[in-house]
């Protein structure tokens, strides 16, 4: 009956990362909360902070919420004090989850290895490349949260719009985006790279992507094997035609701007020079001849 009467005592998002600003009165922290969606109900919010006289408790700085089930979690957390220590965090562009798992371990951010990768695992493609910072003691879901955020951010304003005139849905942009950024090195041959992708889509041809076996793999690898070659998977793209399930990292914006621009070419093969430059030809008896001037090898 009470939480009926009142929905001020109950939360919204229950953990999470949340700031009170410098000399906040409680209706300023209850707004900001409400606005951060952690209450449902910022005067009800501040009716039960004045009643239990915690006015003078609020403690500006940035804390952590843990499964907080009601206002009086919200402020008991308050009352413990800001988290102690900022951690700046770089993700470079290209990073999969499970190079992320390792950077935030290394960061002393999560705990366990796989703490990162097992939360995160719908979110390959979607988390933006960036440094961050963080505090310590921020839960994994609010890491994905802010960084899926940054992605939404900073998408292409038409990005739907262009992603619908190649035929191409949103997901498969980015898959597409994480197969460029995989393998160029250089962002004046990202565009090119995204055409012959898109081109062998065109013809059924497979997109005989060695980054995407990459990616199944547990370790790098400067080339892969005959077996690597054979393994069964649908992100293997020389045994599946089109694109694989999902992206298979998180690429740049210039990645994804590359696919949606991609200029219409004649080329179907690209190798990578040793120097990271790429080279587009239009035959299969060129591309063979590209590999066996610089690699020795096709």
């Amino acid at each position: 009956m009470l939480v009926e009467i009142f929905p001020g005592f109950l939360t919204g998002k229950r953990s999470g990362l949340f700031e009170v600003l410098e000399n906040s009165t409680v209706r300023e922290t209850a707004i900001s909360l409400a606005k951060s969606r952690f209450i449902i109900d910022p005067f009800g919010f501040s009716f039960f902070v004045q009643l239990s006289g915690d006015e003078a408790s609020i403690k500006s700085g940035k804390h952590t919420f843990n499964n907080v089930s009601t206002v009086f979690g919200i402020m008991r957390e308050i009352r413990k004090g800001v988290i102690g220590v900022q951690i700046f965090v770089t993700i470079p562009e290209g990073f999969s989850i499970k190079d992320i798992d390792l950077r935030l371990y290394e960061k002393n951010l999560i705990s366990q290895k796989g703490d990162f990768l097992n939360f995160a695992k719908d979110y390959e493609g979607f988390l933006f490349p960036d440094t961050y910072s963080f505090y310590t003691g921020i839960t994994v879901d609010e890491i994905v949260r802010i960084m899926n955020d940054r992605f939404k951010a900073v998408l292409p304003v038409d990005f739907e719009i262009k992603a619908a005139d190649i035929g191409l849905k949103d997901i498969e942009v980015v898959t597409l985006a994480s197969i460029v950024e995989k393998e160029v090195k250089f962002d004046k041959d990202r565009p090119l790279a995204a055409s012959v992708f898109i081109n062998r889509m065109k013809i059924d041809m497979p997109l005989e992507a060695d980054s995407t076996i990459l990616y199944l793999l547990p370790e790098h690898k400067e080339w892969l094997s005959d077996d690597d070659y054979k393994i069964n998977s649908p992100y293997n793209t020389y045994l599946n035609k089109g694109l694989p399930p999902g992206p298979i990292c998180n690429p740049s914006i210039k990645s994804i701007e590359a696919v949606l621009d991609a200029p219409e070419s004649p080329y179907y093969f690209f190798i990578t020079k040793p120097d990271g430059e790429a080279i587009f030809e239009k035959t299969l008896e060129e591309h063979n001849r590209d590999l066996l001037k610089y690699y020795g090898r096709y």
